[in-house]
């Protein structure tokens, strides 16, 4: 790719991103600037690949959990990229170098993550403080499915794949590599399942946490 055509991706990207911050969270017009967003993004051929040469076997699954990571970030940050402080690719390519990948090693390798799920992973909610009580809540409310929602959904012809199996192992902190594992399914499938999931079922749990918390 010359220089030109650099110029002309990153100005695309620019325009997608600022589209998507004119449009409120949740609203289609946010969603749709998003998606042409990170599909750009991905088939740029432009992101980083820290550390390459390291972690034989199993770079690719610590990569694949990085840039899913990353790509969910963006979704629910994406009012944090100025414009005029650089390209898109490079906001990209600071957080997935410097945090995404960082995080996602000790998943990968097997050390215990000290993350779950927050209100974060509910597309776009944002309160000033995450009440401590919101992993029991969700968790409540993912386990008893009272309107069998979550075990419905499910990856097509894997019915045991459904968003309320992968959620309660997410919460349990089960890295992607041992759930693509457990059901046979690729990480790159299964997460952006679970990332659809979460944004379509975001109205259902922030409605649930709200009535419960206490």
């Amino acid at each position: 790719m010359n220089k030109t055509a650099f110029d002309e991706l990153d100005e695309q990207l620019k325009q997608l991103a600022k589209s998507a911050q004119q449009h409120p969270p949740l609203t289609q017009g946010r969603q749709l600037a998003l998606r042409k967003l990170l599909n750009g993004i991905l088939q740029s051929g432009r992101l980083c690949r820290p550390q390459r040469g390291q972690f034989s076997g199993v770079y690719e699954d610590i990569y694949d959990e990085a840039r899913q990571e990353l790509l969910l970030y963006i979704c629910q940050n994406i009012d944090k990229y100025d414009p005029e402080r650089g390209s898109v690719m490079a906001w990209a390519n600071v957080l997935l170098e410097r945090r995404f990948f960082k995080e996602a090693i000790p998943k990968i390798l097997g050390s215990p993550s000290i993350q779950k799920m927050t209100l974060a992973d509910l597309d776009n909610f944002a309160v000033p403080e995450l009440p401590p009580v919101l992993n029991e809540i969700l968790t409540e409310y993912i386990e008893s499915d009272p309107d069998n929602l979550f075990q419905k959904e499910h990856i097509e012809n894997h019915p045991e794949a459904n968003f309320r199996a992968i959620a309660k192992r997410r919460i349990l902190e089960n890295s992607w590599k041992q759930i693509s594992a457990e059901f046979g399914i690729k990480i790159p499938t299964i997460s952006s399942f679970y990332y659809r999931c979460l944004n379509k079922f975001s109205a259902n749990l922030k409605e649930y946490y709200l009535n419960n918390i206490t």
